[in-house]
């Protein structure tokens, strides 16, 4: 249906999206959608991201004048999502090349696109709430925000939770303004940029003085200013040299690509275990306290599990020395009337030449579909396997909890997937010293996954305040300061990246009262709605 005809309530810009087609207007808000994406690393157009939200309200101003309102902005917010999530996730496709014996290059774009559909779903519930308590003034900027945020959250929630690409991110990480990051943690973040993001959506509003157009897009200039004052302050408070003895750290990856790492051969595991080793450097007494790092799922198990081959393990002493290495790795476990499988890491303590298990950690927020079939009782019998191709699937494991690593602070790892979820390391009593964070990037392509990866990975040192180390195959390996800064980092030059472990920070604020912070700022913006406006403005009530 089309819209009501152009009235005297509208500006220029209002009309000229009211004349326009439904479908015109779905096609505006793809292409919004994608250019939002823009956004994200490896771009990190922030601006973009910017004229996209603006184009999205001015867009749903024109569903607020329709008979059918809610569902016209469901359908807007709806296809805004499709055009984010297909061009932000279209490296998705690629993991579906890797086992294209078993699945075919094809199936990766109709999975594609179904993920970006499913996904897209959450971005028009985010328009329907919005349009729900939509006006015709500058409070819709807050209505907007909040319910866009709701959804935002809901997605990072609902059946395990996909919070990647949130709004947060635009915002490259180490810089000043992802430090509200430790304040508000990245889902707050998010709430601040989809209201700063909307104000300019204000300039197309007719009626009224200049000053009521101008006035929200002046707050969100101040309100960005100082955040990004107290956040360069912020960077600046750290300290020049890490107090203390801090262990030497080294991320390396094998430099395999993931079809070359996965080849089919009797001695594979021991073909991929020599170009780690020689990434990690000869054992000297130099680096006998420092700590090497290895990807997830470091050496492939084709012939053999690591853990269960003494003579691997006895190799993988020698080329250690005394050093400490943490690994990812496939384990699995004999039980009664059958196998579980684990994607885990293990840090092995090595002593006089001789490698030692020391403790395991087995990742316990698992990939739906891509490390395990949920519901696969019910699926089993048409023959469908998870992408990592091990039976079943994985078992998901107990909560992160602190690891003993010899010569270095304890440590907690995130595998892969973990970190893209703000919230997972223990606090407290509990809290580690630094993150360890392997990963197989190798599954996302060469196009921008292993970037936005890399920046969630960051975003996580500064909520938590405390460093990362890194490993990632065929993606970004480095090591990153408590205020997600770069220290030192791969290149395709190199197979490895080293430097002494940062500093932790106190336990931010995030860490101690994020959740409460972030709902008594979600009550305030949403609270902004029903502040009289005492004028008449474009689109609802």
């Amino acid at each position: 249906m089309n819209a009501e005809p152009a009235n005297a309530a509208q500006s220029r810009v209002q009309a000229w999206f009211a004349a326009r087609t439904p479908w015109q207007r779905r096609g505006m808000a793809i292409a919004a959608g994608a250019m939002a994406t823009l956004g994200h690393a490896p771009f990190q157009l922030t601006l973009l991201f910017v004229a996209a939200i603006v184009l999205l309200i001015w867009l749903l101003d024109v569903s607020a004048t329709t008979e059918r309102r809610v569902r016209s902005a469901f359908s807007i917010g709806w296809f805004f999502g499709l055009g984010y999530f297909c061009t932000g996730l279209y490296w998705v496709a690629a993991a579906f090349n890797v086992d294209s014996d078993a699945w075919g290059p094809i199936w990766g774009i109709p999975a594609t696109l179904a993920l970006a559909g499913g996904l897209a779903l959450f971005f028009g519930l985010g328009a329907m709430l919005a349009m729900l308590l939509w006006t015709k003034d500058a409070r819709r900027i807050a209505v907007f925000a909040a319910a866009l945020f709701a959804s935002e959250y809901l997605r990072g929630h609902i059946l395990t939770g996909f919070p990647w690409l949130l709004p947060a991110y635009v915002w490259t990480p180490g810089e000043p303004i992802s430090q509200l990051a430790s304040i508000i943690g990245a889902y707050g973040l998010t709430l601040i940029t989809l209201l700063v993001a909307a104000t300019p959506a204000t300039l197309a509003d007719r009626g009224g003085s200049s000053f009521r157009r101008f006035a929200p897009i002046l707050a969100a200039t101040l309100a960005i200013g100082m955040a990004w004052g107290w956040g360069a302050q912020h960077i600046a408070s750290a300290p020049a040299e890490p107090p203390g003895a801090q262990p030497l750290i080294r991320v390396a990856d094998s430099g395999l690509g993931q079809a070359e790492k996965w080849q089919n051969r009797p001695d594979q595991e021991w073909r991929v275990l020599d170009r780690y080793l020689e990434a990690s450097g000869e054992p000297s007494d130099d680096n006998a306290d420092s700590v090497v790092i290895w990807p997830e799922g470091a050496i492939p198990a084709i012939n053999f599990f690591t853990l269960e081959n003494p003579d691997f393990l006895s190799a993988l002493g020698r080329g250690l020395g005394d050093r400490v290495l943490i690994t990812g790795l496939t384990r699995r476990e004999a039980r009664a009337g059958g196998v579980a499988y684990f994607n885990s890491a293990a840090v092995i303590d090595g002593v006089n030449g001789e490698a030692r298990l020391s403790q395991m950690y087995d990742k316990n927020h698992l990939v739906p579909f891509g490390e395990y079939i949920p519901f696969w009782s019910l699926v089993s019998a048409f023959n469908i396997a998870p992408l990592q191709r091990i039976g079943s699937g994985f078992e998901a494991g107990a909560p992160p909890t602190r690891l003993v690593v010899p010569g270095a602070p304890t440590a907690v790892v995130l595998i892969c997937y973990e970190a893209i979820f703000p919230g997972m390391i223990p606090h407290g009593d509990a809290r580690p010293g630094w993150i360890v964070m392997v990963t197989n990037d190798a599954w996302f392509g060469g196009g921008s996954g292993p970037y936005q990866h890399y920046a969630m990975a960051r975003y996580r040192a500064i909520e938590e305040g405390l460093p990362v180390a890194r490993a990632a195959s065929g993606g970004i390996s480095a090591i990153v300061d408590s205020y997600g800064r770069q220290v030192a980092a791969t290149t395709a030059r190199t197979e490895y990246a080293e430097a002494q472990l940062p500093p932790a920070l106190p336990e931010t604020v995030w860490a101690q009262w994020g959740s409460i912070l972030m709902a008594v700022l979600f009550v305030l913006i949403i609270g902004l709605r029903f502040i009289p406006s005492g004028r008449k403005g474009p689109g609802g009530s």
